[in-house]
């Protein structure tokens, strides 16, 4: 009798417990089941804890809109995500394409925006690249012109270094002799940074100076009297000669207008 009620209070635990257990599982088809478990299958996969729409946005995924989202997301969003993902977004093609205004609009936008047609486009480009082409040309002829002067430039850039040495020589060897001079006047040798020595030198300096621009002065005045010389004898050399030997070829009467043994009134 003990055992009986012992395996009777057993079975009562059991039965209550699988009323429990019956009465907390919802009812779930066969068909919905194995869904749920693949949910479950791929949410435990998923580490990242992300919602579903950023974990579509990270593994670039089509984002599926809603029903109440596709009435309310404007048309531009919707046209973004079918050109973005296609038929993978799952929105009806047939609702993006423009209507009658925005369609009259863009043609008003093209025509401001691109006045010209395919044709004058095209003949716009080529017309750019045949200028293109004719600027390439007169530059590579400009580059022939130069190659063939650069040898004369060259000489020229030489000439012009080889005077300037020249030069530099001269005025080397005129410093020389002006030194030498001055310590010939000075009757000894003596050192150039001395202040004697740069006083005489200074003075023989300034004398070469007033003597070039006395030479100078003397030779604008010379120009200036051969200028007034001319001025006041206008008649030519060759017209003066000429006229100098036609009165020579003619008698002295005719030259002095009275002839030989006329009376002298």
């Amino acid at each position: 009798m003990a055992l009986c009620r012992v395996l009777g209070r057993g079975w009562v635990r059991s039965s209550s417990r699988a009323r429990t257990l019956s009465q907390l599982t919802p009812n779930v088809t066969p068909d919905e089941a194995p869904m749920e478990e693949e949910d479950l299958i791929e949410q435990k996969r998923n580490k990242s804890r992300l919602n579903e729409k950023h974990y579509k946005v990270h593994h670039r995924l089509a984002p599926r809109l809603t029903e109440d989202e596709e009435i309310v997301e404007p048309l531009k969003y919707q046209r973004k995500l079918y050109g973005v993902y296609g038929a993978a977004s799952g929105i009806n093609v047939a609702k993006l394409w423009p209507s009658k205004e925005e369609l009259e609009l863009e043609k008003e936008y093209e025509k401001v925006a691109r006045p010209y047609t395919v044709q004058e486009m095209i003949s716009m480009a080529r017309k750019a690249k045949e200028e293109e082409e004719e600027a390439r040309q007169q530059r590579q002829a400009d580059l022939k012109r130069k190659m063939a002067k650069l040898e004369g430039w060259k000489k020229e850039v030489r000439d012009r270094i080889q005077k300037q040495e020249r030069e530099a020589q001269l005025a080397k060897e005129k410093k020389e002799k002006l030194i030498e001079e001055v310590r010939q006047i000075i009757g000894f040798q003596i050192d150039p940074k001395d202040e004697r020595f740069k006083e005489a030198l200074e003075k023989k300096e300034q004398e070469e100076k007033k003597a070039k621009k006395a030479a100078k002065k003397l030779k604008s005045q010379q120009r200036l009297i051969d200028r007034l010389r001319r001025e006041a004898d206008p008649i030519p050399a060759s017209s003066a000669s000429s006229q100098d030997s036609g009165n020579k070829d003619q008698p002295e009467g005719e030259e002095s207008g009275i002839s030989p043994g006329s009376p002298i009134v």
